[in-house]
């Protein structure tokens, strides 16, 4: 197909069927990534509009305002740790009939890859690493419509080293970021991360003066422009990496109130289209408080937001719903896996449960990995297909 030739405008005429293109945009970013591979099979005009960047990045706009499924692991016993089994849990109140639902509760994705390590998930893609320790590659891995990049590592970047991947909404541009977990204190020649553009193709070296970016066994986080992650387990900063200008800088952490910093338990989020932090004690004495970070002229504070009841232990933060509600699950002991999935509301304060699937004893309980969504990413033709 030439894209050289396509004309956004050209081809929604020839699909517009006497709707207005606003309407016809609304129901189609509605639709679930299965039944838009169909449509793209109804006529040229409808391949090429369905895969044109515009609607990519329209269709996933709109999906991350929807409730997202939640992305978790178990291992196959006497199987290698490199191949776990990955499940979406789509998120079902326990108040309705499952058979109401289109989509089942838990959904397996058949990995086409073998010796992978999973590392972070972003709008639609999950990213692993292959071949760690020999010819290392990055793998971005569409479930939803069966694409992936493979990306080869330079040999010169060091096999020390964490992966992060950012977004940049406003020049919707994806870059991979590797940046070292183990540096020599008098050698500046460890002080210097690799960063891919998916757009371009192309790695470069980014050299910095931070003491460290060594970060936390939490997601990073990006928003506004910006990737963000907190540093090791005695947290002290966040460290936030400019997607645009490719510079590093730290930010300080809102007041520990006293307590030893081992004792507290960070974690980053999003909150009303700003960055934001969850901060609670282990031993669940303390309330758990929701900080805000505001950006005014290059100068950073955080502004508390929220003080909720202490979680316990077992709790943990996937992310935030429309704005305003948490997203939370709570892990069980003995067998290890999934106990409760719920959601509370900021506003109301009140609590929704979902329906959470009965597994069987045939494997062991890996974890979660966070929030998933389906998008349309690589299907402009900038992956391969299997």
């Amino acid at each position: 197909m030439d894209d050289q030739n396509y004309n956004e405008e050209e081809a929604y005429s020839i699909i517009n069927c006497n709707l207005p293109k606003d309407a016809m945009e609304l129901i189609l970013v509605e639709l679930p990534v299965k039944s838009l591979l169909r449509f793209k099979c109804v006529a040229k005009s409808w391949y090429n509009y369905i895969r044109s960047p515009n609607f990519i990045k329209m269709h996933r706009n709109h999906q991350i305002y929807r409730i997202p499924s939640v992305i978790y692991s178990y291992q196959k016993k006497n199987v290698s740790c490199f191949r776990p089994d990955i499940f979406l849990l789509h998120l079902h109140p326990v108040l309705r009939n499952t058979e109401q639902y289109n989509s089942p509760i838990k959904q397996q994705l058949y990995l086409p890859f073998d010796g992978v390590k999973f590392e972070c998930c972003c709008n639609g893609f999950i990213c692993f690493m292959k071949n760690i320790y020999s010819s290392p590659k990055v793998i971005l891995w569409n479930p939803a419509n069966h694409r992936y990049k493979c990306i080869s590592i330079p040999s010169e970047c060091s096999k020390f080293t964490d992966l992060k991947l950012g977004f940049h909404q406003q020049s919707n541009e994806y870059k991979i970021l590797k940046v070292p977990f183990q540096m020599l204190m008098d050698d500046e020649s460890t002080k210097i991360a690799w960063v891919y553009t998916l757009s371009s193709g192309s790695w470069k070296t980014v050299s910095f003066t931070l003491p460290t970016l060594t970060g936390s066994s939490e997601p990073q986080i990006s928003v506004n422009g910006f990737m963000y992650w907190l540093t090791g387990r005695e947290v002290e900063y966040v460290i936030c990496f400019d997607l645009i200008k490719d510079e590093f800088k730290l930010i300080d952490i809102p007041d520990d109130r006293g307590f030893d910093r081992q004792l507290v338990h960070r974690k980053l989020m999003v909150l009303r289209g700003s960055l934001a932090m969850m901060v609670s004690v282990e031993d669940c004495t303390k309330n758990t408080e929701i900080w805000m970070l505001v950006n005014e002229k290059s100068s950073y504070s955080w502004t508390k937001k929220f003080i909720l009841e202490p979680f316990s232990k077992k709790t943990m933060l996937l992310g935030m719903l429309n704005d305003h509600k948490l997203l939370f699950v709570v892990l069980k002991t003995l067998p290890y896996g999934l106990r409760q999935v719920y959601s509370y509301d900021l506003v109301t304060e009140k609590i929704e449960y979902f329906h959470v699937p009965m597994e069987q004893d045939i494997a062991w309980f890996v974890g979660v990995y966070g929030c998933y969504f389906e998008s349309l990413e690589l299907e402009d033709g900038s992956g391969l297909r299997y």
